[in-house]
């Protein structure tokens, strides 16, 4: 498995959460439960955003650029052109410690 990257544009963010409407909002829910499913699926190694912007990102696996293409594809908030995404295969030496973080 390969590792990727994909910045979305715009954070769901501050601002962007204040000024969205119902109908955003339940894109962005549909966004969150997309991650749990990818993360119940053993692809996602994280997923986060800025909180001031510019962007959020999401870091899981897949086999080969076809396969993390379709992933992207597939999010709701990129299909309803909410966001928009750059993919990049991403190598991470210093992966996530087995522990919890405290935020």
């Amino acid at each position: 498995m390969k590792t990727w990257i994909c910045l979305v544009r715009p954070a769901f963010d501050h601002a962007f959460l204040a000024a969205a409407d119902a109908a955003t909002r339940a894109i962005v829910d549909e966004h969150g439960d997309y991650l749990t499913a990818l993360r119940s699926a053993g692809k996602l190694v994280l997923a986060g955003r800025c909180w001031d912007g510019p962007f959020g990102a999401v870091i899981f696996v897949a086999a080969d650029r076809g396969e993390a293409e379709a992933i992207v594809s597939t999010d709701p908030s990129i299909m309803a052109g909410v966001q928009t995404a750059e993919l990049y295969e991403f190598d991470m030496p210093y992966p996530p410690v087995e522990r919890g973080i405290e935020v």
